[in-house]
């Protein structure tokens, strides 16, 4: 699972071990590596397209809750671009 912070400059990700809700898994310490900056260069209707580091990752419908992944294309959304 993917955790998502943002600043007010750029958002950072960390690679959670279990797939449990995000608050349950940062308060029991439940964080994998290292935090890497996470652009978006795809915000599609379906899909969005993200680099966490260097990795590839690709969020689809299915991939997540419905309310997560509006929260994820809110955090992206850049109104005018």
């Amino acid at each position: 699972m993917l955790s998502l912070t943002s600043t007010a400059s750029q958002v950072q990700g960390r690679w959670l071990r279990e797939p449990q809700s995000t608050e349950a898994a940062l308060m029991q310490g439940e964080v994998l590596g290292e935090a890497h900056q996470v652009r978006c260069d795809y915000l599609g209707p379906w899909l969005v397209g993200l680099y966490v580091g260097k990795q590839r990752v690709w969020l689809c419908p299915d991939s997540a809750p419905q309310e997560s992944l509006r929260e994820v294309r809110q955090l992206f959304h850049r109104p005018g671009h």
